[in-house]
C-alpha cells in the first residue's frame, strides 16, 4: 500500500512510497507541490500501483492522467512501469504487419505449425487492411467486413482467373479466431483500448463435408504400399494410436515405447504428457521396426529417424496412397485420427478415449466423430427397441375413436344386479338431492326435473302442463 510523505530539510517536497511485488522499497519524488496537487497525484499513482499489482488495466482517469504527464514525473512513472514511454513509437505498436510479426516472434512456446497458422491469418489481414494500417483505426465494422470478405475469397481459380472455390465457413472461423487472439494481445499490451474482433461472429470450425472414414480395407492397402518402416510407423501411429501427425508422431522416441506396460508415452507440445495403449493393431508394426533396427537401436533415438520433427509429410503420403490404387482424401492425417476416435468411441467410454487421444469429448463431437456407412446399415437393419406385434402395433396406431367402454357380464340384468342398481339409485338420489332412478347400462337415462322456485328447467321439446 502506498503512502504520501512530506519531506523537509535541505530538500523539501513530497514523496510517494510503496513496496514492489518483491517487497523492495520504492519511491516516487514529486518535488515542491501544494498539498492539494500532491494529494491528487497520490490518488492517481495509487490506482496505477493497484492495477500493476493485480495485472489489470487501471481506471481510465488514472491512465489518462499518467499519459498526460510531462518531464521528470513522466520519466519516473515510466521507470516504475506506471506509464508508457512518450518517446516510444515503434512500428510494432502502430502498424498491423509489424505488430503481428513481433507477436509471433515472441511465441517461443508454440510449434512451427501454430506459427504457420498465425502467418496465414496475417496474410489475409494484411491483404485486406494493408501492412501499414494502424491498429487503432480498425473498427468493429471493419472486422465484420473482413469476415464477409473471407467468405467470398477465392482459394482456387481456373486458368482465366475465374473463382472455382471460395473459402469454407469453417476455415473462415479459424482465421477469425486467430485474428481475435492477435487483437486481444494488442489490448493486453495497451496498444488499443478494445478489440474490434471481440463481437465478430465465429461459426463452427468443423466441416463434416471433409470427413473421410479410412476403413480397414483401405488401411491394409496403404500399409502394404508403405515403402519402409518409417512410413509404416507414421501411418500406424496416426491410424491406430490416433496421434497427431506430424507434431506427436515425429517426436516419439523408442524410450517412449513402454513394452512392459503396453503403453506409449506421448509428450505433446499441445496438450502435455499423456499415455495411450499399444493397441493390438499397432504392436506387430512396432515390433517389426524394433527388430529391424535392433543393432543400432538407441533409446533416445526417434522412431521416425528419416524425417525432421517439423517435416511436411503430406505430399509423400499422397503418393503412397496413389501407389496403393486409391484416391488421397482431404485432411489427410486428421481424418486418420478422426477414424480412430470413431472406432474407439464404439468400444470404450468417452472419458477414457479423451485421455488416450488428448482432446475433450466436446472437441471430439465437433471435429472427430463420424457417422459411418456401418452406422447407416445398422440403423436400417438392427432393431433397437422391444419386439412389437403387428396386430398390436396396428391397434395402437388406430386407437378407439369413442374411448374405451368397459365390458359388462351377461348376468348384469339378473335380479341380483337389479337389486344392486336399485340401492345405487337410492344412494345417488340422497347424495345429489334429486329424484328418479339410475338407468341400467344400455338404456336411455330418465329425465327428472328438479324443483325450482324461479323457473322450471325443461328438456328441449317437452311441453309443460
Amino acid at each position: 500500500m502506498a503512502s504520501l510523505h512530506q519531506q523537509k530539510g535541505d530538500r523539501p517536497g513530497w514523496k510517494i512510497r510503496w513496496r514492489d511485488a518483491a517487497g523492495k522499497p520504492q519511491a516516487l519524488w514529486l518535488g515542491k507541490k501544494s498539498k492539494r496537487i500532491a494529494d491528487q497525484t497520490f490518488v492517481n499513482v495509487s490506482e496505477l500501483l493497484r492495477a500493476q499489482s493485480a495485472g489489470i488495466r487501471p481506471e481510465a482517469w488514472a491512465e489518462a492522467w499518467a499519459n498526460e504527464t510531462k518531464g521528470r514525473l513522466r520519466s519516473n512513472l515510466v521507470k516504475h512501469g506506471l506509464a508508457k514511454d512518450e518517446n516510444r513509437n515503434s512500428d510494432a505498436e502502430r502498424f498491423l504487419e509489424a505488430f503481428i510479426d513481433a507477436y509471433v516472434a515472441k511465441r517461443t512456446d508454440v510449434t512451427k505449425r501454430t506459427k504457420d497458422n498465425y502467418a496465414q491469418a496475417k496474410r489475409y489481414l494484411v491483404e485486406h487492411f494493408g501492412a501499414d494500417r494502424q491498429l487503432q483505426t480498425i473498427t468493429p465494422a471493419d472486422a465484420d467486413q473482413w469476415r464477409r470478405w473471407l467468405l467470398t475469397y477465392a482459394v482456387r481459380r481456373d486458368k482465366d482467373g475465374k473463382p472455382l472455390k471460395t473459402m469454407a465457413p469453417a476455415t473462415v472461423a479459424k482465421h477469425v479466431k486467430r485474428a481475435r487472439l492477435l487483437f486481444n494481445e494488442a489490448v493486453r499490451g495497451r496498444l488499443i483500448d478494445s478489440s474490434p474482433f471481440a463481437a465478430v461472429k465465429i461459426d463452427s470450425e468443423s466441416n463434416s463435408d471433409r470427413h473421410h472414414f479410412v476403413d480397414r480395407t483401405t488401411t491394409t492397402a496403404v500399409l502394404d504400399a508403405c515403402p519402409d518402416h518409417d512410413w509404416r510407423l507414421i501411418f500406424a501411429l496416426t491410424r491406430f494410436a490416433g496421434m497427431r501427425c506430424p507434431s506427436e508422431v515425429t517426436r516419439l522416441r523408442w524410450a517412449d515405447v513402454l513394452w512392459d506396460s503396453g503403453r506409449l508415452r506421448i509428450d505433446s507440445t499441445k496438450t502435455g504428457l499423456r499415455f495411450c495403449p499399444i493397441f493390438p493393431e499397432l504392436l506387430p508394426i512396432l515390433e517389426a521396426a524394433a527388430a529391424d533396427r535392433e543393432n543400432d537401436l538407441v533409446m533416445n533415438r526417434r522412431l521416425i529417424a528419416g524425417y525432421a520433427v517439423d517435416a511436411n509429410l503430406g505430399t509423400q503420403f499422397h503418393r503412397i496412397v496413389e501407389n496403393a490404387g486409391l484416391v488421397p482424401w482431404e485432411k489427410t492425417f486428421i481424418n486418420l485420427r478422426s477414424t480412430r476416435r470413431t472406432e474407439l468411441q464404439e468400444a470404450f467410454p468417452g472419458h477414457v478415449v479423451d485421455a488416450w487421444l488428448g482432446h475433450s469429448s466436446k472437441v471430439a463431437a465437433e471435429h472427430y466423430l463420424q457417422v459411418t456407412s456401418d452406422h447407416w446399415t445398422a440403423g436400417a437393419t438392427k432393431q433397437t427397441g422391444g419386439q412389437i406385434q403387428p396386430e398390436t402395433a396396428q391397434q395402437e396406431r388406430r386407437g378407439n375413436a369413442g374411448g374405451n367402454i368397459p365390458a359388462y357380464s351377461q348376468a348384469f340384468g339378473a335380479n341380483s344386479d337389479a337389486e344392486t342398481c336399485s340401492k345405487a339409485n337410492k344412494k345417488a338420489s340422497k347424495t345429489l338431492g334429486i329424484g328418479g332412478s339410475v338407468a341400467q347400462p344400455g338404456l336411455e337415462p330418465g329425465t327428472t326435473e328438479p324443483e325450482s322456485a324461479v323457473l322450471p328447467i325443461t328438456p328441449l321439446g317437452r311441453v309443460l302442463n
